[in-house]
């Protein structure tokens, strides 16, 4: 994170803190959508799975994106 700020000019003190999967699990659930680069979706995924979420596999080397995007739509 720290580096994708410098890289993106961020200015200013930023507060990096982790993201523990209930609070997560509670975002979503709120309608918050959690952005997430490879090594943090790979450890997301099989927990998200677990609980029940319908995850995509998502392809970062194919698509050449930094974050893949999770939000559960509501029905």
């Amino acid at each position: 994170m720290r580096r994708y700020l410098s890289e993106m000019g961020a200015r200013g003190t930023h507060t990096i803190s982790k993201t523990r999967f209930g609070q997560i699990m509670q975002g979503l659930s709120l309608g918050a959508a959690y952005a997430f680069d490879e090594d943090s979706y790979g450890r997301f995924l099989p927990l998200g799975r677990a609980a029940g979420l319908a995850l995509a596999d998502a392809d970062f080397g194919r698509h050449k994106e930094r974050f893949f995007t999770v939000q559960v739509k509501s029905a």
